[in-house]
């Protein structure tokens, strides 16, 4: 007698930092459009439901002045961003093995860095900025500021 065990399909929100590198941009925003266009047209391909991808702050340390984390140079700009994907997934650690090798496959040689996972149910509307990950969770303030963000938005099955 054998008794098959259906697995539960949740739905995970996974939050990842990539640089995206951008040849020949003529000036900072222009990198980061760039940057957040090529991003989400290939999340967009993907299994991924929908992402959230926004431009990396980050806090001047003697200042503490946040600023978008991109460095433009001649002929070239890197832009940091911040995605935020929801996959369906039977666990925390497998929603972050398919974000990776969903997106993974298609941005090659791209460092993709998993900063967590959640499911979907336990998203509270709480934000935190990449400036505050390295302190301790009574020392972050809440941030209602919008950043520059693109939504892309597939239905999920």
């Amino acid at each position: 007698m054998s008794t098959d065990v259906a697995q539960s399909e949740d739905w995970y929100q996974v939050r990842l930092t990539l640089p995206w590198v951008v040849p020949g941009a003529p000036g900072v925003q222009d990198a980061i459009n760039i940057a957040v266009a090529e991003v989400g047209r290939r999340a967009d391909a993907s299994a991924v439901r929908s992402a959230d991808i926004s431009v990396q702050d980050v806090a001047c340390p003697s200042c503490s002045w946040e600023m978008e984390a991109v460095l433009c140079t001649h002929g070239y700009a890197m832009v940091v961003l911040d995605i935020t994907v929801e996959i369906e997934a039977s666990s925390v650690d497998e929603s972050t093995t398919l974000v990776k090798r969903e997106l993974g496959s298609r941005m090659k040689d791209i460092p993709l860095t998993v900063v967590d996972s959640i499911p979907v149910d336990d998203i509270e509307d709480s934000s935190v900025s990449f400036a505050e990950l390295g302190l301790p969770a009574e020392n972050r303030q809440e941030t209602t500021e919008p950043s520059t963000s693109s939504n892309i938005h597939k239905s999920g099955s």
